[in-house]
């Protein structure tokens, strides 16, 4: 990724324009800020350098360099090119607003049904969550998590409601949800209602995991993916993962890896719920009692066999 300005500098000094201060910095977050002056810095000699550097070189995620340089775009401060991004000429641009006429000016175009549906929501959230006095910063947001996530204006508003209900309503977590519901399958309201009854239901599980192990800790990521395919892909409810955790009664300090074994090899068997397991158990049970029944026949069979007694030794020994 490279940046590009048409005029070079070669002194130490990185100019800032005085229009970007009084038109653009108050409605930017503070990473965008940040961002935009490294940018310019970068600028001054062309510098090659990708969104991964320059997220250590900023410490903070490649997601926020990726939604920072969204909101960048649409201040009209950068534009993408085929090389990177370039750096907008403020000046330039001033001058053409103020002595071009536009032949189809901005605030005037005619928006489409979906554009005026995602702007009405924006309004709504601005309303509802912060009181009439959003920030720019978070339109723009609200617009690039449109973009990417494609969510139904419904699902955008419960976004909101989401984390306001949790005291986190700040850019991090919102887009944290986002990604979550977004790999979740979710688009639409109702997509939505299943998928957070399917999360309520997970959290719960998980929670009855620990406290039957006694972990006095929570779980890792790793573990989390053991129980996730437990319950989306085999399908398994708690009284099944219930009965794994019995079988760890004789073992010291039982891992969750354990029950993974015992559970990953029931899936192999065809075993889908308990009930398929105490079939399976009294099936074992019945084989095992057929088995020592068989074996005591074959033993008693020997034992009473009849011996033959010889009273006429002499004659015997005769025929030898």
């Amino acid at each position: 990724m490279k940046f590009i300005q048409k005029n070079k500098m070669e002194l130490c000094d990185t100019p800032v324009a005085d229009l970007f201060i009084l038109n653009n910095m108050v409605s930017l977050e503070a990473i965008d800020i940040k961002l935009y002056l490294y940018m310019l810095y970068l600028s001054k000699n062309g510098t090659e350098i990708d969104k991964t550097n320059i997220a250590k070189k900023l410490c903070v995620t490649e997601q926020e360099i990726n939604f920072a340089l969204d909101r960048l775009q649409a201040e009209e401060l950068i534009i993408k090119s085929s090389q990177g991004f370039i750096i907008t000429d403020l000046k330039e641009m001033e001058v053409n607003k103020t002595y071009i006429p536009k032949l189809e000016p901005k605030i005037n175009r005619v928006q489409s049904e979906l554009e005026r549906k995602r702007i009405a929501a924006a309004e709504a959230i601005n309303e509802s969550f912060f009181q009439g006095i959003m920030s720019l910063g978070w339109y723009t947001d609200i617009g690039t998590l449109f973009k990417n996530y494609n969510f139904s204006e419904e699902v955008m508003i419960a976004l909101f409601h989401y984390c306001q209900e949790r005291n986190a309503l700040n850019k991090k977590y919102v887009y944290a949800v986002a990604e979550n519901w977004y790999n979740g399958g979710v688009k639409t309201f109702e997509q939505l209602e299943e998928f957070l009854e399917s999360y309520e239901c997970l959290q719960k599980i998980k929670q009855k995991i620990v406290k039957a192990l006694r972990l006095n800790r929570n779980i890792t990521k790793y573990e989390e993916q053991y129980i996730n395919t437990w319950v989306k892909e085999y399908n398994y409810d708690f009284a099944m993962i219930e009965e794994a955790l019995k079988r760890t009664v004789t073992i010291a300090n039982p891992t969750i890896s354990y029950i993974n074994g015992i559970l990953s090899n029931w899936h192999k068997k065809g075993y889908k719920n308990v009930k398929d397991l105490d079939n399976a158990t009294k099936a074992a049970e019945e084989s095992s009692k057929q088995y020592v029944k068989n074996t005591v026949k074959e033993k008693n069979k020997f034992q009473n066999y009849e011996q033959r007694n010889y009273t006429d030794l002499e004659s015997f020994y005769d025929n030898v």
